[in-house]
């Protein structure tokens, strides 16, 4: 009879008294080792050309966060406001970017998902190109705890951009991105 009035009594428990969320917050950095331009090699009819790329901008449109829940037995997707934004993946390998910043329930966050469009435009010379995005989506796998009370930051970094030119002439990107996390009172 004691424990269930205990579980009763925490199930109605001020915010205030014992938080049930953290704050969880999505940064994007960059590799360090990009390098500025970044060279993409052309095979085609006419042999090997080298583009140099000097910006490469994605549009964001959403980023979300997945929770596994209590004992991996539920789980959800976040959203984490902030988004849209345009950011230039170039850029990125001297600063970090908060993507967004939002309350979340306590449980592992297993993976992070960027929604981004499904093309990029890359500065070459003083023109640019249209550069298609492998896919609509950028995932990166982490296993950051959210925890009550806390803050717990999830910094993705876009390893080297990967730009292929394909043989007709257009350009595909297919990032990878790693995460790391980390939590503090």
């Amino acid at each position: 009879m004691i424990a269930i009035a205990l579980i009763a009594g925490l199930q109605v428990r001020p915010q205030s008294l014992l938080p049930s969320a953290g704050t969880l917050q999505v940064l994007i950095t960059g590799d360090p080792l990009t390098s500025d331009p970044l060279s993409v090699t052309c095979h085609g009819s006419q042999g090997s050309q080298v583009q140099s790329l000097t910006s490469l901008m994605v549009n964001i449109s959403s980023v979300e966060a997945h929770r596994t829940g209590a004992l991996n037995l539920t789980g959800d997707w976040i959203p984490i406001p902030g988004a849209p934004k345009t950011l230039d993946l170039l850029d990125l390998k001297s600063f970090t970017q908060l993507l967004g910043s939002t309350s979340a329930p306590d449980g592992v966050i297993n993976l992070v998902r960027i929604t981004v469009g499904s093309t990029a435009t890359a500065g070459i010379g003083t023109g640019s190109v249209t550069v298609t995005v492998s896919s609509s989506h950028l995932d990166a796998q982490t296993s950051a705890q959210i925890t009550s009370g806390k803050v717990t930051s999830i910094t993705l970094e876009v390893i080297q951009p990967h730009v292929v030119c394909e043989g007709n002439g257009a350009f595909r990107l297919t990032p990878e991105l790693t995460a790391i996390s980390e939590t503090v009172d």
